[in-house]
């Protein structure tokens, strides 16, 4: 039995409960950053890891953790989302006098998202799904003297156990049409099952799996607490529940549909098709009418699901390539933004208003291109990432015969430029007659201004630099088809 396979793991595991347990101690003057420095320690050797382990697929624990380089891939997006949110809560209140709990419980919704992606099994899939849901369940409401935050932590918490019934009741019934919960020994069974339309339990089973997983990726029709959960959220938490729990959500979709269910691809390929349709419509629609950047971010996300869902509806190779590297452009391009966020609302009250930005380009020209960069490769400008990576997308979909849902795609981009370019707009506008400040001038955070920076350098390399990511992201994708 691989137990090696596990070590990644292990380590996140491990640094989990060594950085709660720190909260056992009254920590002291340069102590009290130990559970930050104790999370990005383990994020970084898990890094180290996990790109130690890359090459063929291994199976480990008698089939349980799979560790493809889909799975990997998926696994570095995860970590790097992570360090990001423990830059973007340096100072952060929500975590203020808590900061064993708040670092513990990002670094255990990492360790669920990577169990996720990982999972070689229905069971550790659902394990991984629930691990990570918890853990954000808890941070959304962690800010427990706003009423907002603790709305949030309800409301996801009540949308996520519909979630999981769905899902439980899915994979059970997949487990009784096929007698395992291995995903390799279910991808065999189901290449030999026959039309899906002959089998009314596996039809109900497919689509309560992608029901479920829809709550999770915030899907159209699934999407309704999206929205508000994120606003009410401490900042980099949303933050981390649009970038790690989306890739997580993805991953999961890829590794059922076009891992496990490849054989059955021309069956369920509509409705995944049609849920990414209504998501790409829906979203770009409610994004239109938020002034709030955080609830136009959610709305955003929502739509972000729909072009990502377009690769999975697809159901080949090119389409997990596709996804694969709209996910990097994606979070780079997410965590770039929630930066710039984040400056603004520890500079005013209700900085995440879009007004409150007002003239902010003029007074610090670096987060107004930083922003800018964002907002533009999100609209899927050329020659930005967003637009390689929504180009991939759209590719994908007319190699795979599915034109309609590529020119809904392309109509949907069309759309989604109006808000992200209002963003800019009122970014580099004259501010008000004695309102050029905006509030405090506080001094930057130096983590917040490194990931905002860092971001928008990707955002441009993930374009000059396209060609070595496509690649990387093409070995991906082979080793998720069986």
């Amino acid at each position: 039995m691989n137990y090696v396979v596990g070590t990644p793991l292990y380590i996140m595991s491990a640094v989990t409960l060594l950085t709660i347990l720190t909260g056992a101690f009254r920590l002291k003057g340069a102590m009290r950053r130990l559970p930050e420095w104790l999370g990005i320690a383990g994020l970084v050797a898990t890094l180290v890891v996990a790109t130690s382990l890359w090459g063929d697929s291994q199976y480990g624990f008698a089939g349980e953790i799979h560790i493809s380089r889909m799975g990997l891939l998926l696994t570095w997006i995860i970590m790097i989302s992570a360090l990001a949110v423990i830059a973007l809560s340096w100072g952060e209140p929500a975590g203020a006098g808590r900061r064993p709990e708040y670092i513990g419980l990002l670094l255990a919704a990492a360790t669920g998202m990577m169990l996720t992606v990982t999972a070689g099994d229905l069971i550790v899939l659902f394990i991984g799904i629930e691990l990570l849901s918890v853990a954000l369940y808890i941070l959304c409401a962690i800010e427990v003297v706003r009423e907002r935050s603790l709305e949030s932590g309800l409301k996801y918490l009540i949308t996520g156990a519909i979630g999981t019934a769905l899902l439980i009741y899915g994979f059970a019934l997949l487990y009784g049409m096929t007698g395992t919960t291995s995903l390799e020994a279910i991808a065999t069974k189901l290449a030999e099952a026959g039309p899906l339309t002959s089998q009314p339990l596996l039809i109900a089973s497919m689509a309560l799996v992608a029901v479920a997983l829809g709550f999770k990726a915030s899907a159209v029709p699934f999407h309704m607490w999206t929205p508000d959960v994120y606003e009410g959220a401490p900042t980099p938490v949303t933050a981390f529940m649009s970038t790690g729990t989306k890739t997580a959500a993805m991953g999961a979709f890829l590794i059922v549909f076009t891992g496990a269910a490849q054989g059955l691809v021309s069956d369920w390929r509509v409705l995944i098709g049609a849920i990414a349709t209504a998501s790409m419509v829906v979203g770009n629609i409610g994004a239109l009418m938020q002034n709030s950047v955080k609830r136009m971010l959610a709305w955003s996300s929502i739509a972000q699901a729909g072009y990502l869902l377009i690769g999975v509806a697809v159901g080949t190779e090119y389409g997990a390539r596709a996804v694969a590297y709209y996910l990097i452009a994606y979070v780079t391009m997410t965590l770039a933004a929630f930066a710039i966020v984040i400056l603004r609302e520890r500079e005013v009250e209700n900085g995440d208003q879009i007004e409150s930005f007002t003239g902010y380009g003029r007074r610090r020209p670096w987060a107004g291109v930083v922003m800018t960069l964002a907002m533009l490769s999100l609209a899927g400008f050329p020659p930005l990432a967003g637009f390689i990576g929504k180009f991939m997308l759209f590719q994908a979909a007319l190699d795979g015969d599915m034109l309609w849902i590529a020119i809904v795609g392309a109509l949907a981009s069309v759309v989604s430029v109006v808000y992200y370019l209002r963003v800019s707009i009122v970014m580099w506008s004259p501010a008000p007659a004695g309102e050029f400040d905006g509030g405090r001038r506080l001094r930057v955070p130096a983590p917040v201004a490194t990931v905002a920076v860092v971001g928008g350098v990707g955002i441009v390399l993930l374009a000059v630099l396209a060609q070595p990511v496509i690649d990387l992201c093409q070995g991906a994708a082979q080793s998720l088809i069986p």
